[in-house]
């Protein structure tokens, strides 16, 4: 029997060891958020879904912002729009993540429709919210290094092949760079269409809730205690805004209505001449990133 436990022991002794090494090392290519919970607590913080968490590159704020006297280094916490959805929970892990010692901190949070909306299957009102049970919602502990409770929460969500292949990483900033990008136009227009298909599947289903409304507003005003906070609208391709714009057609004045209330700048970016160019009609590739990133950064310190 001691020999038996001995064995079960080293076992699992070199299980952890192999696991533990891979998280440390290759644990930004074998899941997408798994290094948002490895890093410090964030003085200036990116929220938002998929296209913020591609879209706009953290390294490049630091460069800009570190020598003007604001506290960085700022955290891609932006997660996909099945998760990163504005309410109490999203609103509370954020808080969980925040250097709450922070006074002078950049907090940009980028808004797409679909986040702002309740389900039909769904009772918001009641707090029946459709990104309960995943992360970052299900996390107590949000900035060690190993973290085993990411682990043992949301191993369904690692890809440990992707050690691999290397087509996408998640830096340590929280960033996702994506390295697959369409090879011709086919392949371009094929990524748009399944892109538009997927947004198109549940869209009548989904009505801009008040209780979400209410937490991004409850979010603004929390988050102005600890620096300056931007409401944005990241670009996206025509075909895919004409969409957004059919389906949810009073989305941008109530953001708008919402900036004003709280007193915070809003910059729609759809509305601006400058267009920069997606991978699939609504994720800014990594090029164009770092020059969105640089343009964002102008508009943010123009305004202080």
């Amino acid at each position: 029997m001691k020999v038996l436990i001995l064995k079960l022991g080293l076992f699992w002794g070199i299980c952890l060891t192999i696991i533990t090494f891979i998280l440390m090392n290759y644990g930004g290519n074998v899941d997408y958020f798994y290094e948002k919970f490895t890093s410090p607590k964030a003085k200036s913080m990116i929220i938002g879904d998929s296209r913020s968490f591609q879209g706009i590159q953290p390294h490049i704020m630091n460069q800009y912002f570190e020598s003007k006297g604001f506290d960085v280094p700022v955290l891609n916490y932006s997660f996909t729009i099945a998760q990163a959805i504005i309410g109490p929970l999203y609103n509370e892990s954020i808080f969980k993540k925040l250097d709450t010692a922070t006074k002078n901190g950049i907090f940009v949070i980028s808004i797409t429709p679909e986040m702002l909306t309740t389900h039909d299957n769904f009772n918001d009102e009641e707090g029946e919210f459709r990104e309960a049970g995943q992360p970052p919602h299900n996390m107590n502990f949000v900035s060690i290094n190993p973290n085993y409770e990411y682990l043992i929460k949301n191993i369904s969500l690692f890809h440990f092949k992707a050690v691999f292949r290397q087509k996408s990483k998640v830096h340590k900033n929280g960033w996702l760079e994506e390295t697959n990008l369409p090879t011709d136009k086919a392949v371009y227009e094929e990524w748009k269409d399944n892109q538009i298909s997927l947004f198109l599947r549940d869209v009548e289903k989904y009505k801009i809730s008040r209780v979400r409304m209410q937490s991004l507003s409850n979010l603004i005003q929390k988050l102005k205690h600890h620096g300056n906070v931007f409401l944005i609208r990241m670009p996206i391709g025509n075909d895919f805004l004409g969409y957004e714009r059919k389906y949810f057609p009073n989305f941008e004045n109530l953001v708008d209505s919402i900036a004003k209330v709280n007193s915070i700048k809003y910059y729609d970016f759809n509305t601006y001449e400058k267009k920069y160019n997606t991978y699939d009609g609504h994720h800014i590739d990594k090029f164009s990133g770092k020059e969105f990133t640089t343009t964002l950064c102008d508009s943010i310190f123009s305004s202080l």
